[in-house]
Formats: structure tokens, sequence, C-alpha cells
């Protein structure tokens, strides 16, 4: 087969999305014989990435540079990449395209359909219906985006509610969620550079892992440490990430008296992440929704990469995270508004090793025997064979499946 896929932006660029879509192509074209082609945009440090990743099979394309917003001012970029997938379509002549995300992706993915007969599948992830809909006209192209689409990959249980709500047939969505890659995410010894680094010996860790977002519930965690603090003096809060909280974060940090706790390490690199999450007794990220965009976790890949790691986690009860955490089997899931429930969850894992072992282990069996990329390929190989051949009849039954085999 040969595929373009269109995405905004795509790895160096920080997201669980990205990465996803880095993984399950990479993957795919490890085990067949087929062509994909991304086009995407400039991002920091992408020279580099695309030199060590790119291949004969995954052609990497940057244009421009990501869109800062989808106001209606920017509405003209959209032509250029338009444009741009045009040649690559007339040139390369692929079977299908996928659309990483709803705008600009979508909107070109649309066009390509209209203008040359090609098929297209569009990822949803859940957040862009919540934000979408706080719009005047953006549910309406979002609406005819995923309806004309001959499949829509749901990356959570959330994600696909939202979509069946919409109205779009169950057949033409398919449920795969991301996966993890568990030869890199590991249980290992941690490292001793880092533990001298951080000053970690002897500590209780407790690690995020996420951008300096609001949603993403850092201050929460914070004030959850206060209160925890007397039980469990020895603990220290890594938060590994960069983003436009920082500042108030760390002011927040000092306000608290948590100076001397938390460590704000910054960007670490995806391939170095793994050492992170080998340091920590418990991975916390108290994810929320956001009120006034919408904007919300839709899975949750660093819940698979700590149970990867063989590590209990904590998450949030808002998003597709239902789909990622099991509650009660590899981690705990809280109210992300209720700082006494945060602080609860962290008391009762930080003061229990036996429990945080047994949900350690749990998700760690998990990751290893559900989130392969290797059958997430096949699965999104396989229903693109079928809307490529224009057979939903043949590509019905294999969603059903593969979702089932996913979940």
């Amino acid at each position: 087969m040969r595929i373009l896929l269109i995405t905004d932006s795509f790895l160096p660029h920080a997201g669980g999305s990205r990465v996803y879509y880095h993984n399950i192509y990479k993957s795919w074209v490890q085990q067949f014989p087929d062509q994909v082609t991304i086009l995407t945009k400039k991002v920091g440090d992408w020279k580099e990435f695309d030199r060590r990743e790119a291949s004969e099979s995954l052609e990497i394309i940057r244009r421009f540079r990501p869109l800062p917003n989808l106001k209606a001012y920017q509405l003209p970029k959209v032509i250029f990449p338009a444009l741009d997938a045009l040649r690559i379509c007339r040139r390369q002549q692929p079977d299908m395209i996928h659309a990483g995300d709803l705008y600009p992706p979508g909107v070109i993915a649309l066009a390509l359909k209209r203008w040359l007969g090609l098929p297209y599948l569009i990822y949803c992830h859940g957040e862009e219906i919540t934000q979408t809909e706080r719009y005047r006209y953006q549910p309406r192209v979002r609406n005819v985006i995923y309806k004309e689409a001959n499949v829509v990959v749901a990356a959570c249980e959330f994600a696909r509610n939202h979509l069946v709500r919409l109205g779009i047939p169950e057949g033409r969505i398919c449920k795969i969620t991301p996966g993890v890659d568990y030869e890199q995410f590991a249980p290992r010894s941690p490292d001793p550079e880092l533990l001298n680094r951080f000053s970690l010996r002897g500590k209780k860790v407790l690690l995020t892992v996420s951008r300096l977002w609001p949603r993403k519930g850092h201050e929460a965690v914070m004030r959850a440490m206060v209160r925890i603090l007397p039980e469990v003096p020895d603990v220290q809060y890594l938060i590994v990430g960069k983003g436009p909280e920082e500042g108030k974060l760390r002011q927040l940090a000092s306000e608290l008296g948590l100076t001397d706790q938390i460590v704000f390490v910054g960007f670490v690199p995806q391939e170095k992440l793994s050492d992170f999450y080998n340091l920590c007794d418990v991975f916390v990220m108290a994810n929320r929704e956001e009120e006034e965009s919408g904007d919300m976790e839709g899975f949750g890949m660093v819940f698979l990469e700590a149970n990867a790691a063989g590590k209990p986690v904590i998450g949030g009860r808002s998003g597709g995270t239902s789909d990622s955490v099991l509650d009660g089997v590899t981690g705990l899931l809280v109210n992300p508004e209720s700082v006494d429930e945060i602080a609860g969850a962290l008391k009762r894992l930080l003061t229990d090793p036996a429990l945080c072992r047994k949900l350690g282990e749990a998700g760690l069996a998990r990751a290893r025997r559900e989130f392969g990329w290797k059958e997430k390929a096949r699965t999104l190989r396989q229903v693109s064979q079928g809307a490529a051949q224009g057979d939903a009849r043949e590509t019905a039954p294999a969603v059903s499946v593969a979702s089932a085999n996913s979940a």
C-alpha cells in the first residue's frame, strides 16, 4: 500500500498523539513492504530527527510551521499545505489519505477525496470534539469531515462514544488505542547519575511527564503534596516537561514551601524518558477538563509508559483515561478537582509498598499483553486496506474484532 499521512505536527514536537503516529507507522513499514509518506510541519530539532528516523519506506516531508491557532485569519495558510498534498498525490498516487488532525489535515483530506476520489481515514482522540463544541461553525465542518471519512480511528472509548453521538456509523469507527514500546519502557534499576543529580537517594519519588499546561493537573498535585508531607516527609516530586505554566508553577512551589521537594527537570527527549520512569515510586498526572476551551486528555500514553516500567499510576477521572488506567488494577483514578482525593491516593500508595508493587506488576503485564505497536499497526493496515478497496462489508467486521483486541 501507499499511504499519505497529513498531520499539522509530528515528532520531535511533544505530544502523545505525535508519539502515537510515529510508532504506529514506523511499525507498519517495518512489517510490510508498503510506503508511508508523512506531510507535516517544521518544528524544533526536526532535521536531526528526520535524519535518524526517515527511510525509503517512511518518508517525511516538512513544509512551513504549525498553525498557532485555528482563528479565521489563519485559513488562507491552509491553501499551501493543500497544494503540497495535491502535488504529492499526483506524483505518488497513494491508495489512501490519513489525516492526523481535524484542521487543517482533515479539511485537506476531504478536499482530496472530492478532487481525486481518494478515500481517507481520520483520527479522533476525543478532545477535538469537546474543543470545537465551543465554536459556532467549527462543529459543522468537523461533522462533515468525520461523516465523509471512510474510516475514523478512535484512540479511546471516550472518543468512540462521542463519534457515535455525532452520528458516525459504528461500522466506520475503528478503535485503536495507542501502544507502548515495551522494549524501551521496561523495569530497570534507577540510573545512579540521575539519583545523585536530583538528590533522590532514600526518597519517595513522584513523577509527572507532560507539557506544563493547566489541564495536566500539576497544581493540584502540588497542593496535595502539602497535605501528605507530615506523614511522608521524604517525598520528592519530579516534573518533566516544558510549557507556559512553568513560571506560575514555580511561584506556587515557593508559596507552598515546596521549593526543596519539587524539581523542574525541563524537556527530556522521548528516547531518554524511560530513565525517569524508573526513578519514581508513583507516576501521577491529575488530568482534568478545561471548562473554557473543552480541552482534555484523550488517552494518556504516559500512563502506559509508566506501567510498562512497572510503576503504579494515578490519573484524573476525565477524558479517555479509563482506557489507559484500570482503576484499582493498574493504578488509581481520582477526581482531578479534589485535592483531598489526590492526596488520599498519593498517601495510600506511598505508604503501602505492597500495593505499589501489585499495581505496577499488573500494569506491566497489561502493557505487554495488550499494547504492542505491531498489533496496532496490523489493525490500522487491515482497516486501511478494506477502505481503500471500497468494501465496507469487509471493513466493518475487521473493525469490530480489532477494537475488542485493543480495548
